[in-house]
C-alpha cells in the first residue's frame, strides 16, 4: 500500500487518497477489465459521519459525504482509532481490500451475510476497533482479534488466514464458519 501521510485529514483520506489507491491498484492490476459489469457500494462510518463509494466496473468512482441504504460493505471506526491508524501509518486493515478488488473478491463480498470485528492490539497495547457488515445483515457474527502488525501483514500478503490462526497469532471468536467464509478476502 501507498505510505499516506501522517498529517492528512479523515475526510481527505476516505475522499480523495484511498480512492486514488484503489484506482491506481485496480488498473495496475488488470482487475478493471474482469470487474466489467459490477457495482461496489461501501460506506465508510467514522464516529457517525458517513462516506459513501458506488463504485461502476472498478474503475468509475462516485464518493459522497451521507449514507447508502443497502452497501454491499459497510465499515465502523472511531475517529480517535482512524486517527491513530493514520498517525502510525497502519490503514491496511481499513484500506487494503478495496485497493485489492478483483472479480473472486467482488462475488465473495455479494454472497457474505453477516459481519466481523477485527480487535487490532497496537504497539502500545491500545485496541484498534473495526466493525465490518455485509449486505445489512449483522449475524452471524465474529470477532478476530490480533497484533496490528499481524493484520498488516494479512492484507499485504505476507502471511494469510490460515497460517496466523494456526500459529496463533489470530483469535476468531463467534461463528467460525462466518469466519471461514470470508478467508478469499485476505488471500
Amino acid at each position: 500500500m501507498s505510505e499516506i501521510p501522517t498529517n492528512i485529514g479523515i475526510k481527505e483520506l476516505l475522499t480523495e487518497f484511498s480512492p486514488n489507491i484503489a484506482k491506481q491498484a485496480i488498473a495496475s492490476s488488470g482487475a478493471d477489465k474482469e470487474l466489467k459489469g459490477t457495482e461496489f457500494s461501501l460506506v465508510v462510518e467514522v464516529s457517525g459521519d458517513k462516506y459513501s463509494y458506488q463504485v461502476k466496473d472498478g474503475l468509475d468512482f462516485n464518493i459522497t459525504e451521507g449514507d447508502l441504504d443497502s452497501p454491499l460493505v459497510r465499515v465502523k471506526i472511531t475517529k480517535d482509532n482512524l486517527e491513530k491508524m493514520i498517525a502510525t501509518n497502519s490503514l491496511d486493515m481499513l484500506l487494503g481490500i478495496q485497493s485489492d478488488l478483483n472479480r473472486q473478491k467482488y462475488n465473495v463480498l455479494k454472497a457474505l451475510k453477516g459481519s466481523f470485528t477485527a480487535e487490532l492490539i497496537n504497539d502500545d497495547g491500545s485496541v484498534t476497533s473495526i466493525e465490518t457488515i455485509f449486505n445489512n445483515a449483522a449475524e452471524p457474527k465474529a470477532t478476530f482479534k490480533m497484533k496490528t502488525a499481524d493484520s498488516i501483514a494479512l492484507v499485504r500478503k505476507e502471511t494469510n488466514p490460515v497460517n496466523l490462526f494456526m500459529s496463533g497469532g489470530m483469535k476468531i471468536e463467534g461463528d467460525m464458519a462466518f469466519a471461514m467464509s470470508t478467508q478469499p478476502l485476505f488471500t
